[in-house]
Parts: C-alpha cells; sequence; structure tokens
C-alpha cells in the first residue's frame, strides 16, 4: 500500500508541475493555446520487467549470475518538446549480494556463499526495495531535426526517493539515477522499450558499510550502486 500511495503521489506532482505555469496566466488567448498544447498528445506510459544487479561492499565476490534479482519499472510521462521531456517513474525489485554477518541487521539469509578458490566466510544478502523517482529526458536522435520513425535514443537523468521495506530496519533515502531509454515503434502508439538505468544511493541503503577491497583501508565509499535492465512497452496518447 505504500508503494502505491508513493506512486499515485508522485504522479499527481508531475501533472500538476507541468500545468502551472499555463494555469497562473490562465484567460488569455495565448495561455489558452498553450493550456490546449499541454493537453494534446505526447503522453506515454510504459512497464517493464527485467533485471537488477546491487552494487554493495562485497558483492564482487559473487558470481555475476547470482547477482542477478528481478526488477520492474512502471513510469508515466510527456514530451514538452519534441526532444525533451518530463517523466515520474516507479522502480522496484530485489537485491541480491553478500554479507559477513550470518544474521541481525543486514538482510543476510544465514547461508553461507560458497565461492571456488576462497576461504572467505560469506552469506547471502537478499532485501527487497523500491524507488519513485522524476526524470528529465533529452531525445537526442531528435536534435539534428531529422527523426528517426523506428529508433528513438533518450538518455536522461533523475533524482528521487528510495526505500527498503518488509524488513524491521527499513531504510529511505534519496538517490540519484542516470540511464538510457530506448524505443523502437511498433505504431503510432506502440514501442517496445529497453531501458537502461544505473542508481547511486548511501552506501548504508542495505545496512552494511565497508571498505571495498583493494581500496584504501582509510576511507569508506559513499555509495552503493543498483543497476536496472528492463524490457517492456509504451503507450504513446
Amino acid at each position: 500500500m505504500k508503494r502505491i500511495i508513493y506512486l499515485c503521489a508522485s504522479l499527481t506532482m508531475l501533472f500538476g508541475g507541468m500545468c502551472v505555469a499555463s494555469a497562473q496566466e490562465q484567460g488569455t488567448p495565448k495561455a489558452a493555446d498553450e493550456t490546449k498544447k499541454l493537453y494534446d498528445g505526447d503522453f506515454f506510459l510504459g512497464i517493464g520487467g527485467g533485471i537488477n544487479i546491487y552494487m554493495g561492499e562485497q558483492d564482487g565476490e559473487m558470481k555475476l549470475h547470482h547477482r542477478l534479482a528481478p526488477a520492474m519499472d512502471v513510469y508515466f510521462g510527456k514530451w514538452l518538446k519534441p526532444w525533451f521531456g518530463l517523466r515520474c517513474a516507479y522502480s522496484g525489485g530485489q537485491g541480491f549480494g553478500v554479507t559477513n554477518a550470518d544474521s541481525g541487521n543486514i538482510f543476510s539469509t544465514g547461508t553461507v556463499y560458497e565461492k571456488p578458490g576462497t576461504e572467505k566466510y560469506r552469506y547471502w544478502q537478499k532485501f527487497d526495495f523500491f524507488g519513485v523517482r522524476f526524470d528529465a529526458m533529452f531525445k537526442v536522435t531528435d536534435f539534428s531535426g531529422k527523426k528517426d520513425p523506428f529508433y528513438n535514443l533518450c538518455p536522461y537523468v533523475g533524482v528521487g526517493i528510495h526505500k527498503v521495506y518488509n524488513t524491521p530496519l527499513e531504510e529511505t533515502c534519496i538517490g540519484v539515477t542516470a540511464g538510457l531509454y530506448n524505443t523502437f515503434s511498433l505504431s503510432d502508439s506502440f514501442d517496445i522499450v529497453l531501458d537502461i538505468h544505473e542508481t547511486a544511493v548511501p552506501e548504508n541503503f542495505e545496512h552494511e558499510t565497508g571498505v571495498r577491497e583493494g581500496r584504501n583501508p582509510n576511507g569508506l565509499f559513499s555509495f552503493d550502486g543498483i543497476f536496472t535492465a528492463s524490457l517492456g512497452v509504451a503507450f504513446r496518447f
């Protein structure tokens, strides 16, 4: 329920933000034209599923395929210009990793992670999380003025609230995201979407801090990373 409230509130804020400038000058012919343009077309709504790879302190000691966790993206936005748009996005799923604690407050499952060639004891780590963020999107394939009817590449940056949940030690923090939104048009209304993004969250997001192997033992990393790749569909209207 908390995730649904986060998502609905964020979508309302996004739509309100896009309308406020027009509403301030309502009543003039120019404002009426701008308001009409604001509501006419260029909206998009999408959903996708894929993988998360969490990048924590000891997670590099795992085999890559053991780090693949389920992910989901849901988003709503609008192109304000042919090359610029805003969207509200929900990203959620799970994170898999390892920790040197067998129990307690670092989401350890208590199961030993065995990696050939090492004598270190590590334990499987698993947690659920989601984030709601606002993205600024740039359709670089439209910069030249020659629109590609089939493919569009849209780098974006965003900021939002991210939360670990379903655990006695919930964590809420601000995260920063950068990504690539790739669309392949099926028709005038539908796209196949490949969305790839990386989110930086505070180091204690999964309640574990420490020094990564090969780094200065006197220094701590301030951020962990969440890599997400999802494949889905988007409806344009």
